[in-house]
Parts: C-alpha cells; structure tokens; sequence
C-alpha cells in the first residue's frame, strides 16, 4: 500500500523512488515571511519531515497544505514542490495508506479513495460528496458531520465508525459493514442498503424508512 510520500511523488514526478523524498506540513504565515526554500530548510534541519499520513497527524498537523522535498545524503533540500493535500488526494488517493490521518473539513468531492486504508482516521465535517470510497477501510475513522451525498461506500468496512449527523443521502453502501457503526441522526434519504446488515449498528434516531433496498432493519 502506497504511503502518503508515494502518492505525492507519483503526483509530482511520476515513476520514480521515493526513498530520497519526504513531507513537510506547510504553516503559511511563516511560509509568507520566509520563502519556502528556507521553511523547508529549517523545518528538515527540526527533523520534521515525514512520510506517511498518521505520522503528521501524529504531530498535529493537517494534510491540507505540503511540501515535497528531496533530501539528498547530506545537506539541505535540493528541490521542492508545493503539494495541495486535498487536491492530491481527490486524483490520486486510491489505494493509499491514510490510516489516522487528520482530514478534518477536507474538501474531497469526488475524491477517488477506492480500497484506501482510511482507519481510524478524523474525517469530521468533510466534504467527500460523490466520492469513492469502495472496498475503503474506514474502520473506526469519525466522519461526524461529513457530507457523503451520493458516495460510494459500496463494499467498505465501517466497524467501529462513527457517522453521526453524516449527510448518506442517495449514497451507496452495498455491502458495507456495519459492524458497531454509529449513524446516529444521519440522513439516509434514498441510500442503497442493498444486502447491509444494521443489526449491529446504531441507529438512534435515524429513519430506515427513508432508506432504500435495506437489508436488514432491525438494529441496536
């Protein structure tokens, strides 16, 4: 599975290795004052560079803004490229390792995540309306709030998630499981439960009626 760095590269260069690449988040006011060949001097020297999305999650940071820097054996970086996180992952996402990630009021409509490890990933609030998500692993991942408007959840893994007040209207979940997931107030006008057991799920609140091909309706 691609790490996030191998997706930037491939977006940036195309075919080629990536052990000689690393991420560094972007803070634009400091970006602004200094330039980004000295922001990413100062950050490489900190030693805060890194390679896969829980990684800067991990030091708090978003993916929104990147930069993509080569690290030659010694010295300095020798190029670097300007990454928009969201837009990376919109064309080029499927397939990644974005477990943990921080993607809080990501704008990703019509992202393309098919079969993306997306676990335990922060997804609160995003935009991923019309996007793939098929096959996606979004166990235990918080999509509270997200806009999932006609998505495709169609065979992704929501054990543990929580998708409370999430906007599932007209979406596809064929297959998904549903395992302890909460849906918790959301809206699941016309969603396509075809062959979806809730019987596991959480579902106070939220009108199966409204719902369409529904599996199974009995649920916790």
């Amino acid at each position: 599975m691609r790490t996030l760095v191998d997706v930037a590269v491939e977006a940036c260069l195309g075919d080629e290795p990536t052990d000689a690449f690393g991420l560094v988040v972007a803070d634009p006011a400091r970006l602004g004052a200094i330039g980004a060949p000295r922001y990413a001097q100062e950050e490489t020297r900190s030693g805060r560079v890194y390679r896969t999305a829980r990684e800067i999650a991990e030091a708090g940071a978003s993916l929104q803004t990147l930069i993509l820097v080569r690290l030659p054996k010694e010295g300095d970086p020798d190029k670097l490229w300007m990454v928009d996180g969201w837009s990376l992952l919109r064309a080029h996402g499927a397939g990644a390792d974005l477990r943990g990630a921080s993607l809080r009021g990501a704008r990703l409509l019509g992202a393309r995540l098919h079969g993306a490890d997306l676990s335990d990933a922060d997804l609160s609030g995003a935009d991923l309306e019309k996007a793939d998500l098929s096959e996606a692993n979004l166990t235990g991942a918080v999509l509270r709030g997200s806009t999932l408007y006609r998505a495709s959840l169609r065979g992704a893994d929501l054990t543990e998630a929580e998708l409370c007040r999430a906007d599932l209207q007209h979406a596809d979940l064929q297959r998904a499981v549903c395992v302890r997931t909460a849906l918790r107030g959301a809206d699941l006008w016309e969603a396509y439960l075809w062959n979806v057991d809730v019987s596991q799920a959480f579902v106070d609140g939220v009108d199966l009626d409204r719902a369409s091909h529904l599996g199974s309706r009995s649920a916790m």
